[in-house]
């Protein structure tokens, strides 16, 4: 077993990250830092057109990598890959080099004409074997499946919750009872702000198998948060 540090960053998706953002973020000592859906770029435009933006969001992820020595995932952003194909992509960032992009495999109806990823539900860097969610993949239950048959026990989502969801209370419930089911530690990071003009809520938080042990307040759903946990019991690589 081995322990992680994960920050999270709840985030204004429609604003880029302050100079005092950058400079706590320099201070965090941790493995990983989840941004969340959407951001850079706020889906403020349709896809398509946020791709043609694609590289100077990326620069923005690059210009928090200069300081923040961890590994960065997120957020998720639109972009035209090898083949010319538009795609909704999670970043993977170190030291200021692009190491990867995760496709997003499941999309939102405001995604569209994105066209599904379909790369590997886990991923392996610093050490540690992860699962990444993006948006509603998180109610793929056949994907929570695989990952606890191959002992994967730590997952990231990368979130913008919709404020028609389901409420706080309820929410909270969920993600205690898919950690319980699974046996798996969640750590989400939700943005706030009104993609594709459609409301979204941040609503960050850790949830472990034996529930959620931090969670921002739902006094907070509007409010730019860092914050890093420390999780004790993920399983080792092999």
């Amino acid at each position: 077993m081995s322990s992680v540090k994960i920050t999270l960053f709840q985030k204004d998706l429609s604003q880029p990250v302050s100079p005092e953002q950058r400079s706590k973020l320099s201070k965090e000592k941790s493995d990983f830092l989840i941004l969340p859906l959407y951001f850079p770029g706020g889906g403020n435009g349709s896809p398509e057109s946020l791709a043609s933006r694609s590289k100077s969001f990326l620069d923005e992820v690059f210009a928090v990598s200069e300081v923040y020595k961890g590994a960065i995932l997120g957020g998720a952003m639109f972009r035209r890959d090898d083949e010319g194909q538009l795609r909704l992509s999670v970043p993977i960032v170190q030291n200021v080099v692009l190491v990867d992009w995760y496709d997003v495999k499941s999309l939102s109806s405001e995604d569209s004409p994105a066209v599904p990823g379909n790369g590997e539900d886990s991923l392996i860097l610093g050490g540690f074997r992860f699962g990444i969610f993006a948006g509603k993949e998180i109610n793929d239950a056949a994907r929570l499946d695989r990952l606890r048959s191959d002992r994967v026990n730590l997952a990231f989502h990368l979130d913008a919750v919709s404020e028609n969801g389901s409420n706080y209370s309820q929410d909270l419930k969920d993600y205690a009872d898919l950690s319980l089911k699974y046996g798996i530690f969640l750590i989400r990071s939700s943005g706030y702000g009104t993609p594709f003009g459609k409301k979204r809520i941040g609503r960050s938080l850790l949830s472990t198998p034996t529930g959620v042990t931090w969670k921002v307040a739902e006094t907070e759903q509007e409010k730019e948060i860092i914050k890093t946990v420390n999780i004790n019991g993920i399983n080792g690589l092999f």
